[in-house]
């Protein structure tokens, strides 16, 4: 038995009753008993997940082309709140964050689309997508009925809502599905009237389709992150038979549904390069298809996550996100095809009855660009403005930052030795005295105090603390930024106390000279260099021989490098690259005094730990 009701109304009837059924109507696209029906007839759900924010805007349509070259019918991509008000009630949708042009054009090349507007939506990204000016209010309860969340994550839902409309199957659009937040039933908060607010929104804002929830492949968490009249789905990366079993069990007599199916794993800083096993992900692939179960293959193409808004996770310790999203994925952090989307495409080609697998699309090789020189040089510090504070040390979210770093300064009179307990401050702290860097501190050091040893006289003091990325799952409610306050000095204290702000979006707007020209900075340095192109290739840079930084190409922020690996490279597309003009490379070397001054180019991945 089915129905179709154009507008959804009976998701709204079913989901104001509380009452549980096999029928979900969302226009063209609904449930019939188990299965997915579209138009009128049984359809299996081949979905690949991309982020629209971790690819170039020019790239989405060959990325979207080779989903469906592999067998895909439908893209799947998270909506990250805070990457779109950075500021609140300041929505940007403009440019590479045009999220509406990314559905468009999977419509145009032929692909259903689900979308995953969260709020919350975990992803290895800063936050989970909450942004981070909510933070700003101390003891808010995140992913509750707290009204200090709840308001503005009500507003956004009711945004989202009406910006899918438009794009859904009963308008004619590609958008079959949306989710309603990301794996709650994985939380111990298991507050259902959350979601139902959540529900009211984006419904408030005008979207009349399917919602559906997804959490992990255990009863519990498929009961309690899902409410009424919404379909379940599962996440899992193995075993897929069971996950469907526990599916079943949560909510008999839906479709076989999994949101995501884990194709690999993401990596985190000073951690090996994580991989999923091709052969055993093809044969719990093969078993999908075979079933008929709809899947989204998590990622197929993962890309990198710019502008460090990489995520973290805490297990006993805090873990970084690296700023490639490789995922092991069947197209490479660069879009390029694997070993694994061939044996994909294979699979799915293989058991397609009236399809034909289109042919793959040419993409042009990746090259290198030589070698960059970076010729000019410049102290952080000339970059940075500071403001008195009149009370207590702001944070960097009190501060009005969401990415980047927070510098606190004051002025000490010596002599002064002791250690400095800088073990809880999140995440990296760089002390510097009269400019000259001392000592690294931060739950991301995992060692112990900065000794500091100072000599009688007035000292300036700075401790620059960076946002390496805030926990993406689990408790985040504490993920605020700096300092709580000026460190103890043993009885000596500070005076001129002052703040600044170090925005990610941008390099700093230091003062340069050529190299040589003038004594070298003693603090944390910027280096700057300019090359041109005949023409622009894809491209990695070799961060081989430095420390730690960030890099900006021609004023965007392509991302974080570390020694400590996986991963020594940062992938450069083709499109960011300028022909005919000067390109300018910036980076800001944390760590290191002695870095190169020549960025060397690759035409490949560069991974300097073990696999694992």
């Amino acid at each position: 038995m089915s129905f179709s009701w154009p507008g959804g109304r009976l998701c709204l009837l079913l989901a104001a009753i509380g009452l549980a059924s096999n029928v979900v109507s969302a226009g063209e696209f609904e449930v019939s008993g188990d299965k997915f029906v579209l138009d009128g007839k049984p359809f299996q759900i081949r979905s690949g997940e991309i982020h629209y924010s971790r690819v170039p805007a020019s790239e989405w349509r060959s990325r979207i082309q080779m989903a469906r070259a592999m067998g895909l019918n439908t893209i799947c991509t998270y909506v990250f709140w805070n990457y779109h008000e950075t500021k609140k009630g300041e929505f940007d949708f403009s440019g590479e964050k045009d999220v509406a042009q990314f559905i468009r054009i999977c419509g145009e090349e032929g692909m259903k689309a689900i979308v995953r507007p969260g709020p919350y939506v975990c992803a290895e990204w800063d936050l989970g997508g909450i942004p981070a000016w909510i933070l700003a209010e101390r003891g808010v309860k995140l992913r509750t009925t707290d009204p200090r969340y709840l308001e503005p994550a009500k507003a956004w839902m009711k945004k989202m809502g009406a910006m899918i409309e438009p794009f859904t199957a009963a308008k004619g659009g590609p958008v079959i599905m949306v989710q309603l937040e990301n794996e709650y039933g994985n939380t111990i908060k298991n507050d259902r009237q959350y979601l139902l607010d959540l529900q009211t929104a984006i419904r408030g804002g005008g979207y009349t389709g399917m919602l559906f929830t997804c959490d992990s492949a255990f009863p519990e968490a498929l009961t309690k992150g899902s409410i009424p009249g919404l379909v379940k789905a599962v996440n899992f990366g193995d075993r897929a038979e069971n996950a469907f079993r526990q599916l079943e069990t949560a909510n008999p007599g839906q479709p076989s549904f999994t949101a995501e199916f884990w194709v690999g794993w993401f990596d985190q800083w000073q951690r090996g390069h994580m991989r999923g096993d091709t052969r055993q992900k093809s044969a719990e692939l093969a078993w999908m298809m075979e079933k008929g179960a709809s899947f989204n293959l998590y990622m197929f193409h993962g890309g990198s996550t710019r502008g460090m808004w990489a995520g973290a996770n805490f297990e006993s310790r805090y873990y970084p996100t690296t700023c490639g999203y490789d995922y092991d994925a069947p197209l490479d952090e660069s879009g390029r095809p694997t070993a694994k989307y061939n044996a994909f495409r294979q699979i799915i080609g293989n058991r397609l009855k009236d399809e034909k697998l289109p042919e793959l699309p040419v993409m042009k090789p990746a090259g290198s660009v030589g070698s960059i020189q970076l010729d000019e040089v410049a102290d952080l510090s000339s970059a940075i403005t500071t403001t008195k504070c009149e009370d207590a040390l702001p944070s960097m979210e009190e501060a009005g930052l969401g990415n980047g770093f927070i510098l606190y300064r004051g002025n000490v009179e010596g002599p002064v030795e002791t250690t400095l307990d800088l073990g809880k401050v999140k995440d990296r702290v760089y002390v510097m005295v009269d400019g000259g860097l001392i000592g690294i501190g931060g739950r991301s050091t995992q060692t112990g105090g900065v000794p500091m040893k100072i000599d009688a006289g007035n000292h300036q003091i700075d401790f620059l603390v960076e946002n390496m990325g805030r926990v993406n799952y689990g408790s985040m409610d504490e993920e605020r930024k700096g300092l709580e306050a000026m460190p103890d000095l043993g009885g000596a204290t500070f005076s001129n106390v002052s703040y600044g702000l170090v925005p990610a979006t941008s390099p700093p707007a230091a003062n340069f000279t050529k190299s040589g020209e003038e004594t070298p900075p003693k603090g944390i340095t910027l280096r700057k260099g300019k090359f041109k192109l005949d023409t622009p290739v894809d491209t990695w840079l070799d961060m081989s021989g430095f420390g730690r930084g960030v890099v900006w190409l021609n004023g965007r922020n392509l991302g974080r490098y570390w020694s400590a690996g996986p991963s020594q490279t940062i992938f450069i597309p083709a499109a960011w690259q300028r022909t005919g003009e000067e390109n300018e490379l910036i980076v800001l070397e944390l760590e290191t005094s002695a870095s190169p001054d020549l960025v060397r180019t690759s035409s490949h991945q560069i991974w300097e730990t073990p696999v694992r």
